[in-house]
């Protein structure tokens, strides 16, 4: 039986076989090099350093609308100074003394009118990740005690809402290798000092965050505002 018709040869040609390799290695190449610029464009940070400063070239507006100018000329005798600008000039003061790159304030309330600054947000590197972090400062005194309370975040990136989320504030960090929060807090002063690591993976740009803490009873305790670029 003639099985040459049935069985035809088929030939390869050799030149194809030889670009496939070729072909697969400038794909893997263009992939890699999309993803380093893709990297670089949206997620390279920089060096610590050049982020401070470029949040320290950032003016804000005060939030409380007053003169934090603390080589003015000094005030009349009879004239008053209300509690809210004394304690913003307060914690302006600590930040100049340390020279901190402050990104933020914390207030006793989140509407602009007569709020008094209970502490700073300031930008800090992170020795142990060799990026940045957030310490935020705060002296507060509670006048109930705080078993649970519920703290609240908003974040918006560019102008846009980006995150936002609520946890029990009293076991925020239970998972945490590092806590922060012991409750239960009696009543009194407190100061606090908490550090909040900023993740290398999200992408450049301007970021707004207002995070509030609400006591047992649901009344804001605090409310802190930010500002800062990667």
């Amino acid at each position: 039986m003639n099985f040459k018709g049935i069985c035809k040869r088929r030939t390869v040609n050799m030149m194809n076989v030889r670009k496939v390799p070729l072909i697969i290695f400038l794909t893997c190449l263009t992939l890699f090099f999309s993803m380093f610029t893709l990297y670089m464009t949206m997620f390279n940070h920089g060096p610590p350093s050049e982020i401070l400063e470029a949040n320290r070239q950032i003016v804000l507006k005060p939030k409380n609308d007053v003169d934090l100018s603390l080589n003015g000329d000094e005030l009349d005798e009879d004239e008053e100074v209300s509690e809210s600008v004394e304690s913003a000039k307060r914690w302006q003061k600590f930040v100049d003394d340390n020279k901190y790159v402050a990104i933020g304030d914390v207030y006793n309330s989140c509407d602009d009118k007569d709020r008094i600054t209970l502490g700073k947000a300031i930008l800090l590197p992170n020795e142990e990740t060799g990026g940045l972090k957030v310490r935020t400062f705060i002296n507060i005194t509670l006048e109930k005690p705080l078993t649970e309370g519920e703290f609240l975040v908003d974040v918006k990136y560019n102008g846009k809402d980006l995150y936002d989320n609520h946890w029990e504030f009293c076991t925020i960090d239970e998972n945490q290798e590092v806590k922060q929060v012991f409750c239960p807090y009696k009543p009194g002063f407190y100061t606090w000092a908490t550090d909040k690591k900023i993740p290398k993976f999200i992408p450049k740009g301007k970021y707004h965050t207002r995070a509030w803490l609400n006591g047992d009873d649901g009344k804001l305790l605090t409310c802190g505002l930010t500002t800062f670029v990667l």
